[in-house]
């Protein structure tokens, strides 16, 4: 009696490890990601990246599962990078230029070459990334990336007609601070997420920007003209980037998916871009902003000055033994190209 007790026994102790075993083989089988986002929940780029998060799970079969985190609730903006690279997240919206210094060779991208369109910049980032498999991203995992529309000035109490009006003037970036400063204005650089209190409080007079952000950061509440200086768009190369590591640790038939949604999400936010931007023009457009359009000869007075910035990547870019040169040229053939 006593000996079929112990079978007993025995049968569920084994039933029970094997139960356990399942359920530990079941989570292993089941990875989730973390993704930070600095745009907030409603902006159309933040909600075009939370469906690529349902589509990760949806197309996985629940192998790889994503906790979205907009609206920078758990990185900034500024330490999306860092934050991937550390391990705090595991994917993250990058704007490189947010970590200058640290993209040596893809800075070339983020340069004044004149383009017209987020569309465009978009697909011109991931041909770049593409043609060069530049060693600066080496340390992440790319996903896809995306390029802003052009930047072009905002301003809330001037309106700027030519260069001579700049001069002095309080203006806002995300980037380079020479691009400002080769105008003559005062640059100032900031996040996006704290331009409208800088306006509106007149801790700054301008932001370079393209229209989306007068719709979707509200922006187009407190500036009052607009100034289409097209001939000396500079770019901001944004990166969907993942933690090397938990890459490696996704089975290889989630990451071949993953990869294919990817290459869906190129097309998807290069028409966002595009949308958002005429979405943020017709929006001041009907508060009743004025816009001004700089002749082609003021156009390439202010493309003129930014030449210097240019020249300073390329002897930058000459000191790392990096190719500069090409990397210019591939980005002004390519606008001219597509940019009609």
């Amino acid at each position: 009696m006593k000996r079929s007790h112990g079978i007993v026994f025995l049968a569920m102790l084994s039933f029970a490890v094997g139960s356990m075993m399942a359920s530990v083989s079941y989570a292993q089988d089941s990875i989730t990601l973390r993704y930070s986002n600095w745009f907030g929940a409603s902006h159309e780029l933040s909600i075009i990246a939370h469906e690529w998060c349902k589509e990760v799970e949806k197309r996985t079969n629940g192998k790889v599962k994503v906790r979205y985190f907009p609206g920078g609730s758990l990185v900034s903006a500024m330490q999306t990078y860092d934050s991937i690279l550390s391990g705090v997240i595991d994917v993250g919206n990058v704007c490189c230029t947010y970590s200058k210094g640290k993209f040596p060779q893809s800075e070339g991208m983020d340069l004044p070459l004149g383009f017209k369109s987020g569309y465009w910049a978009t697909r011109a980032m991931n041909e770049y990334y593409k043609k060069f498999n530049p060693k600066d991203l080496n340390d992440v995992k790319p996903m896809h990336f995306h390029g802003q529309a052009p930047p072009i000035l905002h301003t809330t109490k001037k309106p700027v007609y030519k260069l001579e009006d700049l001069k002095g003037l309080k203006v806002r970036l995300g980037t380079d601070p020479r691009v400002a400063s080769y105008l003559g204005a005062v640059p100032v650089v900031m996040p996006m997420g704290e331009a409208y209190d800088a306006l509106s409080k007149n801790v700054v007079e301008g932001i370079f920007s393209g229209y989306e952000p007068l719709k979707g950061w509200k922006l187009g509440e407190v500036v009052k003209y607009t100034t289409e200086c097209f001939g000396m768009s500079f770019g901001a190369m944004f990166v969907v980037a993942m933690n090397k590591e938990k890459w490696n640790s996704i089975p290889v038939d989630a990451q071949k998916v993953i990869e294919g949604i990817n290459q869906e999400w190129i097309e998807k936010m290069g028409k966002a871009w595009n949308h958002i931007d005429e979405e943020g023009k017709e929006y001041i457009v009907q508060r009743g902003n004025k816009i001004i359009q700089l002749s082609g000869e003021e156009n390439a007075r202010w493309a003129e000055r930014m030449q210097p910035v240019i020249d300073e990547y390329l002897m930058r870019a000459k000191e790392k033994n990096l190719p500069g040169e090409e990397v210019v040229k591939f980005g002004r053939d390519y606008f001219k190209a597509h940019e009609k």
